[in-house]
């Protein structure tokens, strides 16, 4: 089989088992940063300043373990990031491998009256110079920065990404099912992220309610609205990596992030198209919400959550993506790893809208290993319908 017909097998599998029309086997997915690149005995600084060579790093270990759909395989910065600027939320540690993301919150909690108003404003006149004052003082250090800063994160998501899909594509048939190019941001994670941080957001939306729901429309109206008003692509799908949302109540998830978040779904739903979210923590409390979208909109993956309630409660009505701990992998032998294998796929293939994956992503050494590589490859032969 040549590999253009493996990649369209692979692919019309994919879509048969999103269809719920009778697939094959079980779709593997690729959910990863830079782990591949340990597994090839390299740090990300040995090949990321070659897109080919980095391109075949992190996707040699498919030599080895079978693959059928690729959510995400990459990083969004380089090892130089940090060179550019100082202080970084984003960067790599100390071996070489694992990104960090530090929490640099920078707006403080009497400032919500800004964001509500001008958000670009609060960032240019007030965030900024707080954070960055040398790019006030010296603006030709400003323009060299801002210049390398750009180009950073161009090398990183648009020539390494491509490299890594193309290679992937060609070389293993594996579909590249996700696109960052079409990323949606919850205003709720907005906030998380870019202006209060972990527990400046948390103490808000219980002390600065009013003005946490206010700065979540203004932002939901100036940067999420426009967005919306493009014809979403067919495939492959936008994607959500979540934040906030397992550290919010049910009241306040379902009426502060929920609201937003459907919108977004809906959205996709209209243009017949899916959409795949990250339900990074547990949701069990609030997936019940995914009954209220049109069926088979979502691909959720499912991180600390069991994927067999998952698909008892919400199997029939959503895809479901996952299955594998990460941890397991790390610290089980392989006899408990399978035996955990073997009640998930027999819980959540039947019905099908199934995806195999880790809950978490690929990060640091040791999380692709051979218990990684015989996990999908006995999934891939066990599944096999």
């Amino acid at each position: 089989m040549t590999e253009n017909k493996l990649y369209e097998a692979k692919k019309d599998n994919l879509m048969r088992m999103l269809e719920r029309s009778g697939a094959d086997h079980v779709p593997t997915m690729l959910a990863s940063s830079c782990a591949q690149i340990a597994w090839a005995g390299k740090k990300v600084a040995d090949v990321i300043g070659d897109p080919q060579e980095y391109a075949k790093a992190m996707t040699d270990v498919l030599k080895v373990m079978w693959a059928d759909a690729n959510t995400f395989s990459g990083t969004l910065f380089t090892p130089a990031i940090d060179t550019y600027i100082y202080p970084v939320q984003n960067k790599f540690g100390p071996d070489g491998i694992t990104p960090e993301h530090l929490q640099l919150p920078m707006m403080k909690d009497d400032e919500y009256d800004l964001l509500i108003r001008d958000p670009p404003s609060l960032i240019t006149e007030v965030l900024l110079p707080r954070k960055y004052p040398i790019l006030f003082e010296d603006r030709e250090y400003a323009k060299e920065a801002l210049r390398k800063i750009a180009w950073d994160k161009a090398y990183s998501m648009a020539i390494l990404f491509s490299a890594v899909e193309k290679m992937l594509e060609e070389e293993y048939g594996v579909v590249n099912m996700v696109t960052f190019a079409g990323v949606f941001s919850n205003p709720c994670d907005t906030i998380f992220d870019y202006y209060r941080g972990f527990s400046g957001t948390l103490t808000d939306l219980r002390r600065h309610t009013a003005e946490f729901k206010a700065a979540c429309e203004t932002l939901w109206h100036t940067q999420n609205l426009p967005a919306l008003q493009r014809t979403p692509a067919k495939f492959p799908y936008a994607c959500h990596m979540t934040h906030i949302a397992p550290y919010m109540s049910p009241k306040q998830f379902n009426e502060i992030y929920w609201p937003y978040e459907k919108q977004w779904i809906d959205h996709a739903s209209e243009h017949g198209t899916k959409v795949w979210i990250m339900m990074e923590g547990k949701w069990q409390k609030v997936w019940e919400n995914f009954k209220d979208v049109a069926r088979d909109t979502c691909i959720l993956h499912v991180d600390d959550d069991d994927i067999v309630d998952a698909k008892k409660d919400i199997g029939d009505c959503q895809i479901l993506e996952g299955g594998l701990r990460t941890g397991s992998v790390r610290m089980d032998d392989f006899a408990t790893i399978r035996k955990e294998l073997i009640r998930v796929l027999d819980a959540c293939v039947p019905g099908e809208g199934f995806l195999f994956c880790t809950d978490k992503a690929w990060i640091a050494p040791g999380d692709v290993n051979q218990n990684l590589i015989d996990a999908y490859n006995f999934v891939h032969e066990y599944a096999i319908k």
